[in-house]
């Protein structure tokens, strides 16, 4: 059969040999042989490669070998602390504490077996390292609720990639077919430019690093960047960079993160009004914004 996400010849192995997705009705999340052959395997996430890879025990990231694969998927990396030095430096009055609140957690919490949805959806989490997105199993249990209560109201069937592992542990009905919303980290450039030679300029510059003065000096280094939605929800927040250029032209670079599915994103510099872009233009990077001509 072909593959459904890249078309090569799976033949009678459930690994694409190209890509490494697997054919309909395997297993969409865990390791696999690393599909570019730079490691041993390679961890997926609902069916698509992420920069975690393994060579025997050791683990490691390996986020340029991901991108070379079709539909990577960005994780944050596994901590590196180990149980054992978290049990040292702790001692026996942290480890009373510890125990205490366990006992907390038993009587509060709804037990989980180890074939529960509960407890198979917070594994995928830990093992995916999307865990680190929630602040307890309980916020990221509620979650994964909300996210199939969002489904069986008619809400659409795409999410991020937690929720792809929810809604494969809560309400599989709605896993054929649900997408994966694309996420990136969109680079942009502010250029502030003055060519009224005559007068005094509104840019500083020592012939290296650049900064706005008079008229403009609310932008330099620091200036506060906002992206919101077209409804004017924050989605992101940064700040310009050092300035480099000249008393004419002195341009800022700036990054924020992104995910599809928004109508329009709306980036603000300072007070200098807003510019409207999609989530290709901004995923494919090089967007330049211009102040003064």
């Amino acid at each position: 059969m072909a593959c459904p996400f890249c078309g090569s010849d799976v033949g009678k192995t459930d690994v694409c040999p190209n890509c490494g997705a697997l054919k309909d009705g395997g297993a969409k999340t865990g390791w696999r042989p690393d599909p570019t052959a730079r490691h041993e395997g390679r961890y997926f996430v609902a069916g698509r490669p992420t920069s975690r890879v393994r060579d025997g025990k050791a683990e490691k990231t390996d986020a340029d070998g991901g991108r070379l694969l079709p539909a990577y998927l960005d994780v944050p990396s596994r901590s590196k602390t180990s149980v054992r030095s978290t049990w040292l430096g702790t001692g026996i009055a942290t480890a009373v504490l510890v125990a205490s609140a366990a006992v907390i957690w038993a009587v509060q919490l709804p037990h989980h077996d180890a074939e529960s949805p509960d407890a198979e959806y917070l594994s995928a989490l830990k093992d995916s390292g999307l865990v680190t997105g929630f602040n307890s199993d309980a916020n990221a249990l509620a979650h994964a609720r909300s996210i199939c209560r969002r489904l069986e109201d008619g809400g659409p069937q795409q999410g991020l990639a937690a929720d792809k592992l929810a809604v494969d542990a809560f309400c599989p009905r709605f896993s054929e077919g649900f997408r994966v919303l694309e996420t990136a980290e969109a680079s942009a450039t502010f250029v502030l430019i003055d060519e009224t030679k005559e007068y005094v300029s509104s840019i500083e510059s020592d012939g290296t690093n650049c900064h706005g003065v008079y008229g403009y000096s609310d932008i330099g280094s620091g200036t506060q960047v906002m992206v919101k939605n077209g409804k004017g929800e924050i989605l992101a927040s940064t700040s310009l960079g050092e300035g480099h250029g000249d008393d004419i032209n002195c341009r800022f670079t700036f990054r924020f993160p992104i995910t599809e599915g928004q109508d329009r994103y709306v980036v603000s510099v300072g007070h200098r009004g807003e510019f409207s872009f999609s989530f290709e233009q901004l995923r494919r990077g090089g967007v330049e914004i211009r102040l003064g001509e």
